[in-house]
């Protein structure tokens, strides 16, 4: 399984085969009576987890590159490794203390996937279940540092907490969306957004969060309280 993990640039019927491999060694250590007798076995049954989870991820984001919404068969496929990568990611996940070096990075990789359910765009989806957006958002927020997220994450985490925020207007929530959205501003293409786009979309968020605090009669001495984004008073 080793040299499976190593080659990250596995496709068609080599990427399917893997994962057959790796998906046939995860079951027969499920298989193990009584979860198995060596001290090593928990170390790796949470690697075959990994390198299943990892390889689905990866046929995953192939498929959603190429994927036609016509081909309901693709469709299908698709979903059906999404729900495998996020219930093998989620039993990795929940076996790995907190501490663990490698627990942000399985949380984001869940979140990431939690929220791409949420927001399935194909045909024929089922209606947006708001336990796979509390599970994104709770899972980015936990795993990523703001320092250290890079784009793709960054963005994950806007959208999802924007999303959510749009359910239920939560001020924790608003926070951390004005955060992540000025976090989002400091890469030059605001992860695929625009600049231009993304800023008109954060003053939206601030008129929209003005409006609710205004109706809440949420005023401060001189009246509603300003907000300032990127410099700017609103």
């Amino acid at each position: 399984m080793n040299d499976i993990a190593s080659r990250p640039l596995l496709d068609g019927k080599e990427l399917d085969a893997a994962i057959d491999h790796a998906r046939a060694a995860l079951a027969a250590l499920l298989r193990v009576p009584d979860g198995g007798d060596g001290a090593g076995y928990p170390k790796v049954l949470a690697e075959a987890r990994a390198l299943l989870g990892a390889l689905l991820d990866h046929r995953l984001a192939l498929a959603a590159a190429r994927i036609d919404g016509r081909d309901a068969a693709a469709v299908a496929a698709a979903r059906a490794d999404r729900n495998e990568a996020i219930a093998v990611t989620g039993a990795l996940l929940y076996w790995l203390p907190a501490g663990a070096p490698a627990w942000p990075e399985v949380a984001l990789t869940l979140g990431r996937l939690s929220y791409d359910r949420y927001t399935d765009p194909w045909p024929g989806a089922e209606p947006p279940d708001p336990d796979d957006l509390d599970a994104a958002c709770d899972l980015l927020l936990r795993g990523a540092r703001y320092d250290e997220a890079d784009e793709r994450t960054t963005l994950y985490l806007f959208l999802a907490l924007r999303d959510r925020q749009h359910l239920l207007a939560c001020p924790k929530d608003t926070r951390a969306l004005m955060t992540w959205g000025e976090r989002l501003l400091a890469f030059p293409a605001a992860g695929g957004l625009g600049q231009a786009s993304l800023h008109d979309m954060l003053e939206l968020e601030l008129f929209d969060r003005a409006e609710s605090l205004a109706r809440a009669g949420s005023w401060g001495p001189g009246g509603l309280r300003p907000l300032r984004l990127a410099g700017t008073l609103i």
